[in-house]
């Protein structure tokens, strides 16, 4: 059965030719957005962003339509809970690939929002975990098979002592569990030779 879409929007010749191009994409049309399985909104219209909320709130995948489609318009949007969200003008055919992108789980965004959500969490890059190279050692070392008592053996720490010492530095890379240590040593090229 094809998912079915409502359309709210206040212009009814815009409304009628996003529908129709949601026909010819295999959609089916509601105007009761409580029947539908995604709504496209345009924010812009009298208590749009109330509606957004109200959508959100009953689980439905909302793709707001933007007559501001500005880094700070799509961040409205997403202060909102929508899924994606895309100029109002846009080609209808890329409105629906945004809704179909939506619908599968993905927002759709333009490269000048993306570069602005970048600029406020420069995070990607975060320094160096606070971990010691005798440390990264041991990681190394599970990662390649070794028990927890050969590496306690080796290091003359008791085995007590050294799922203590493991644990603490789980706790400082932020995970809970040598495979989860493991993993972030790995991605975050901690390795000798990464």
């Amino acid at each position: 059965m094809p998912p079915v879409i409502a359309v709210i929007e206040a212009a009814a010749s815009y409304r009628r030719g996003l529908e129709a191009a949601l026909v010819d994409a295999g959609f089916t049309i509601t105007a009761e957005p409580g029947d539908a399985d995604a709504v496209l909104l345009a924010l812009g219209v009298p208590e749009g962003c109330e509606a957004a909320d109200a959508l959100v709130a009953a689980g439905k995948i909302v793709v707001a339509l933007l007559p501001d489609p500005t880094p700070a318009g799509h961040a409205h949007a997403f202060e909102h809970g929508v899924a994606s969200a895309t100029p109002w003008n846009a080609d209808p055919g890329d409105i629906v690939t945004a809704l179909s992108h939506a619908m599968d789980g993905w927002a759709r965004l333009p490269v000048s929002t993306v570069k602005s959500l970048a600029a406020e969490w420069p995070g990607a890059h975060t320094p160096r975990p606070d971990v010691t190279d005798e440390e990264i050692g041991w990681l190394a070392d599970l990662a390649a098979g070794e028990t927890v008592a050969r590496i306690a053996d080796a290091t003359g720490y008791s085995e007590r002592a050294m799922f203590r010492r493991l644990r603490e530095v789980y706790e400082r890379l932020g995970v809970t569990s040598r495979a989860e240590a493991i993993l972030v040593a790995e991605r975050r090229g901690l390795f000798a030779g990464d």
